[in-house]
Formats: structure tokens, sequence, C-alpha cells
């Protein structure tokens, strides 16, 4: 592959397009073809196969989704294009579909939906392409599920569920990522120099997913979908420093609600946890006395949580830790 053969657009748009990319994990449902190698947090591999591959730009927004939600969000900074490439692409050996599932326990190992018919060996068949790289790593929010499948599908003019590529309302997009406590840095500008991205186009995932404890990531999940990435005594944070916080200690009561929940940012967390920071039933916070030299929380002192009137937080839980919590001070 020469450097003529790989154009690289670094002009963004003054007012770009949306979209969101689809990736797929170990449950993708199609045969038809291996996938794509993605670093999620960093860029999206497609084809020219791919419907809407061809309006893709630089300074479009785009959220990255999987079939269940949406993982990120972020503009495109660079587009690379590699032209004179080939996919290997696998079809139904009755209909021609590529739309057949793979059996986990039944044979034939795969089955068409498309013909109704079972078969072994799908008949292979090697195309050229384009393959194209879409770089949005400097602009990169993690969403963690704050937009789901549905409100995900509100935000699209499109009607179909399946697209890799699929048209968003811009505005509208924007407006519902603000809406959930996300910021995003300026768009940054590339230079077009070129040499700055790979020719090739390596895969990979650097993301990974620590549990702390049965059901702590569902529990997050849910606090996320109700309050977004908003720390509630202080306002919206990144995603890595938000964590669902229990209003009643875990290890005493072994399970997981919503009413009893909050998303606190790490450090408050910490306080909350530690007996330095409470809230009374009125959704105020209070911090300890011994933290009066800390300007940075005793400023919290007397401000509302940053959470909805009518959200549903047990305030008698709530009263119950401020009392137990206050006490000690």
């Amino acid at each position: 592959m020469t450097e003529a053969e790989t154009a690289e657009t670094a002009a963004p748009r003054e007012q770009g397009r949306a979209w969101s990319f689809l990736v797929a994990g170990d449950d993708r449902q199609f045969q038809g073809n291996a996938g794509y190698e993605d670093i999620v947090e960093e860029s999206y591999s497609y084809d020219s196969t791919v419907s809407n591959h061809q309006h893709v730009a630089v300074g479009d927004l785009v959220v990255v989704r999987n079939g269940k939600e949406a993982l990120g969000a972020g503009y495109v900074e660079a587009l690379q294009v590699l032209p004179h490439q080939e996919k290997v692409r696998s079809r139904c050996r009755f209909c021609g579909s590529t739309g057949f599932k793979e059996r986990a326990t039944m044979l034939p190992r795969f089955w068409c939906s498309r013909c109704k018919k079972a078969f072994d060996d799908p008949v292979v068949e090697t195309l050229p392409i384009t393959a194209f790289r879409a770089h949005y790593g400097g602009t990169w929010q993690p969403l963690d599920g704050c937009l789901d499948k549905v409100q995900l599908s509100e935000l699209s003019p499109s009607r179909s569920h399946q697209q890799s590529i699929r048209k968003m309302h811009r505005h509208r997009t924007l407006e519902a990522i603000k809406a959930r406590g996300v910021r995003f840095p300026g768009q940054r500008e590339v230079d077009g120099e070129g040499g700055h991205r790979p020719q090739e186009l390596p895969g990979g995932s650097r993301r990974a997913t620590a549990s702390v404890r049965r059901g702590q990531d569902a529990f997050r999940k849910a606090l996320v979908r109700q309050y977004g990435l908003i720390c509630a005594v202080t306002g919206a944070a990144p995603a890595e420093v938000l964590e669902a916080a229990h209003l009643r200690p875990f290890s005493n009561t072994q399970h997981h609600r919503l009413e009893e929940g909050l998303m606190l940012r790490s450090d408050v967390h910490r306080l909350f946890d530690s007996g330095l920071l409470a809230i009374d039933s009125r959704l105020v916070v209070h911090v300890a006395p011994s933290l009066a030299g800390h300007e940075l929380y005793s400023a919290l002192e007397g401000t509302p949580l940053r959470i909805a009137h009518d959200a549903p937080v047990d305030r008698a839980v709530i009263a119950d830790h401020h009392a137990a919590t206050v006490a000690t001070w």
C-alpha cells in the first residue's frame, strides 16, 4: 500500500451530520461476514458494502452503540480511506442471504431465517472493497448506557435497527447527550500533512470492565439510566470517576435497589461512606466540621442534590443515614 493510495480527510465541515456506529461483540448474530476489529473508544472500521459509508465525514458526530445501548460518542477527527482491499463474505447455500445464524447445539450448523433451510457449509465469496476507518478518540466521551436502544431509536430518522451506520438527528442527539451530563471537549483540528494515522487497520480493544461484586455493574447501569453521568452532589463528571453509591451499606443488605442508590463522584463517594458527608431528607448536602479546612468540600455545605425533585430515591433511608452520620460529628 503506497502513501498515495491512502487518502485522509482532515478539514471538518462547519455543520456536520450525526451517525450511530454499531459494534458487534461476542453476541454477533449474523454470520455473513467476520465482522470488524474496532478499538471502540478510538476508531471504527467499515467498508464500501455498508450503507451510508459514503456520507460519513470529518466533523460528524458519532455515537457508538451495541445492540442494547450507547457506549460512547465523539467527533470524527480523521477519516482513513484504503482502496483495493478484499473482503470475505458468506452466503446461505440456498437463497444467497448473508443474514443466516449459527446454531449452538443443533445440526446442520447454520440456519437461514429467509428461506427456512439449514446447512453446514455456506457459500464463501471474496469481493473487492474500499476500507474505511473513522478516528474520534481525541473527543471520545463514554456514555456507559445512559441512552438505551429505544432512546437511540427515537433520535434517528431511520427505522432500520440493523444498519451498521445509522443516521441520527444531530441537534437532538447532542441535546440528549448533554442532558445526561456528558461534556465534549472542543472539536480538535487535524492537520492535513498525513503520516499521523497508520496505513494498516489494527484491531483490538483496550477497555476492560472489572466486576467489583455480583450485581454491581447492573446496579450502576440502572443508576446511569436514571440519572445520567451526573454526580448527585457536584454535577456532571466523566464516566470514569462516577460510582454507584449505596445509601445503606451493601454488606448489611446484600441487595441493590434503585431507590437506595445515587451516582457519586469517587471522592464524594468515599466521604459519604466514611461518614464525612451526609444528605438530609430534603435532599440537601451537609459536610462534617472536620472538613472545614478543605474549601473544595466545605463549599458543598447546604447545596441541594443535582437530581430531580421526583427522583425515585428513598428519603427515609437517606434520613436514617443522615441521622447516624451527623451523630458522630
